[in-house]
């Protein structure tokens, strides 16, 4: 019998991941303060338009407007979009 998912169970197992990743990330910037190797988040130069269009949904909106905005390619802005 296949299971049964529904959205509040996706949108929990999701809410759990990224909850997961939130906790290796902090431990990799430990890790690489430690060691003493610069690191920043992929991330972490998103324009806040970008954000807030991501957080909003609005994926699509936010790839391009990433590519708008930075020049990027379409596969380097979707990992950052993705990754908000």
């Amino acid at each position: 019998m296949p299971a049964q998912f529904t959205p509040e169970s996706i949108a929990a197992h999701i809410a759990h991941t990224n909850r997961r990743l939130e906790e290796i990330e902090s431990h990799l910037v430990l890790v690489s303060q430690k060691l003493g190797i610069p690191y920043s988040a992929p991330t972490a130069g998103a324009p806040a338009e970008v954000r807030q269009l991501a957080q909003a949904g609005k994926t699509i909106d936010a790839i391009k407007r990433y590519r708008e905005l930075t020049g990027a390619n379409f596969e380097d802005a979707r990992n950052v979009v993705m990754g908000l």
